[in-house]
């Protein structure tokens, strides 16, 4: 791990989180929430939902960090429950791969694969937050119903004057802010530090090597790609195109050494060197345990789908 690279997220994820909780609380103390985030509003309805989380749905477009933060301090202020935490995380899988689609998929995965194996790639990719998705607006519907999100905004919108609305104490949210983004540094930080060690032991190298030990029965250059992929996504999708353009590889060997590159990398590297570690020092302990296994499931489920439609409908 590069000490650099660690040090400059704690830095960004401070900033995101001191600018997305004082942007949270200043929107919802004025109740422009349903202005800024309308679009999400009917999603939170159908899921059973706060209304007031629609509006971190609408910053997870732009950056999860803030997102995340923002429900943890709602969290954090019993203005939410886990329960909400966990199908909320849930129904707004897909929205984070609003800006990913600019910034890596039309750039990346398109330019280097083409527009067939790149869109086919695109859409294994949504899958998996599809099926997130659907199993959230099924669990809020059936774990929070009666209690959930209609009797909160009914409570919400009765605070304050008649028209709803209260004065902004800026003080109070800039204190806010700034005790909550203290507390989330502080935890982060501690969590980089078992992860430098846990890197150093070679933990994580050995999690890597052993699911690559796997016996794929493909051609010799699938494995290359399965193995690039399962280190570094960019450099797996990168080296299928020059190998597609140069006609060594097949359409459906591509898409499979993609997708098992993908999932390996994922389980051995994004999720416990990447997810849990902000997980974990945004949110309670726990909460973040259960937010990685819902990862973990959406990403298990999704990938047999995905390799079934390559084997059988491609």
């Amino acid at each position: 791990m590069n000490v650099w690279f660690l040090v400059q997220d704690a830095l960004i994820l401070a900033a995101t989180t001191f600018l997305g909780v004082l942007t949270a609380d200043i929107l919802t103390s004025t109740k422009y929430v349903d202005k800024v985030a309308f679009l999400f509003v009917p999603l939170m309805k159908i899921a059973k939902l706060p209304r007031k989380l629609s509006l971190p749905a609408l910053i997870s477009i732009i950056d999860r960090r803030a997102e995340h933060s923002i429900v943890s301090s709602y969290l954090k202020r019993s203005e939410v429950r886990e329960v909400e935490v966990l199908v909320y995380n849930l129904v707004t899988s897909p929205s984070s791969l609003v800006m990913l689609f600019f910034k890596y998929y039309l750039p990346v995965v398109i330019a280097s694969l083409g527009l067939y194996l790149g869109g086919m790639y695109v859409l294994f990719s949504l899958l998996s937050s599809l099926i997130g998705l659907t199993i959230g607006i099924v669990y809020g519907r059936l774990r929070l119903k009666g209690g959930g999100a209609e009797e909160k905004d009914v409570k919400e919108e009765g605070r304050g004057n008649g028209a709803g609305v209260r004065r902004v104490d800026l003080r109070r949210s800039v204190k806010s802010a700034t005790s909550f983004t203290k507390t989330i540094l502080q935890k982060y930080l501690i969590i980089l530090a078992a992860l430098l060690v846990l890197d150093y032991l070679g933990v994580f190298s050995s999690m890597k090597f052993a699911l690559q030990a796997a016996k794929v029965p493909l051609s010799p250059q699938a494995p290359t790609i399965f193995t690039a992929t399962a280190l570094r996504p960019t450099a797996g999708v990168l080296m299928s195109g020059e190998l597609v353009k140069s006609g060594s590889i097949g359409a459906k060997e591509v898409l499979l050494a993609l997708v098992l590159g993908r999932f390996t990398f994922l389980i051995t590297q994004d999720y416990p060197r990447g997810a849990f570690p902000l997980y974990a020092s945004i949110y309670p302990t726990k909460t973040a345990a259960k937010l990685l296994v819902l990862l973990v499931l959406q990403t298990t489920l999704s990938t047999p789908l995905c390799i079934l439609i390559i084997l059988y409908l491609l």
